[in-house]
């Protein structure tokens, strides 16, 4: 395995609606109205024209920290230099040797966008929500299936991406996950002061676990 770190920008990739609809509050089978679908395209497009999107890709090996017995620990381990304690992560991990770190922003365009419609049109604000949130998503996806196409011929894929704020692989991992990607400098990214929301706020950072192909499901947490 080659650990790198990858730099992009845009990419071709397509928005999912059915998920953009989810984000806006469409459950089900529910769709939109006409009225709502077209200014969905509005948002759609405006979020494509102010969008300057880019993310960042780090491939890493994975350490797992021993106990007082010299056996592996499932829950601790680093991922690179990017240190971790968590069940939930080493769950989605477990039997990867390798991983990404993975961050990506839509950039401080689309929050000036959004906070525009926050004050002009309260429905179109949802929606502009919806439409960036699916967007950055998309993108994420889209590199998802890059990856997994550069690492089919090794006989490797990835595992679902895992994020900051689930269980307990929580927020307070933001800020050294932003450090060990060196986002602030990379991607712009930094955290509200006394917070862990990121800033732009349309960001994501995430885990992806390199497995076997054939083993990228996890089973459900238990709650």
């Amino acid at each position: 395995m080659k650990y790198e770190t990858q730099r992009l920008g845009k990419i071709p990739f397509e928005i999912n609606r059915r998920e953009l609809y989810i984000y806006a509050g469409y459950r089900g089978t529910a769709t939109p109205d006409e009225a709502v679908l077209s200014l969905i395209e509005e948002c759609i497009q405006e979020v494509e024209e102010a969008s300057e999107i880019r993310g960042i890709l780090k491939w890493c090996q994975i350490v797992h920290e021993k106990d007082d017995n010299g056996n592996e620990m499932d829950d601790v381990f680093f991922i690179g230099d990017f240190h971790v304690k968590s069940q939930a992560l080493g769950k989605n991990l477990k039997g990867c040797r390798d991983a990404i770190l993975v961050g990506a922003t839509l950039s401080p365009s689309i929050d000036l966008l959004l906070h525009r419609y926050s004050r002009l049109q309260i429905t179109k604000s949802v929606l502009m929500q919806a439409t960036a949130a699916a967007y950055i998503e998309a993108y994420l996806d889209e590199i998802q299936r890059m990856v997994k196409k550069e690492l089919a011929p090794e006989g490797l894929s990835l595992r679902p991406r895992f994020s900051p704020g689930f269980a307990d692989f929580t927020t307070e991992y933001q800020a050294p996950f932003l450090e060990a990607l060196d986002a602030g400098r990379t991607l712009g990214i930094t955290l509200a002061h006394n917070s862990n929301m990121m800033v732009p706020s349309k960001s994501v950072t995430a885990v992806m676990g390199i497995c076997k192909a054939g083993t990228e499901a996890v089973a459900p947490m238990k709650m």
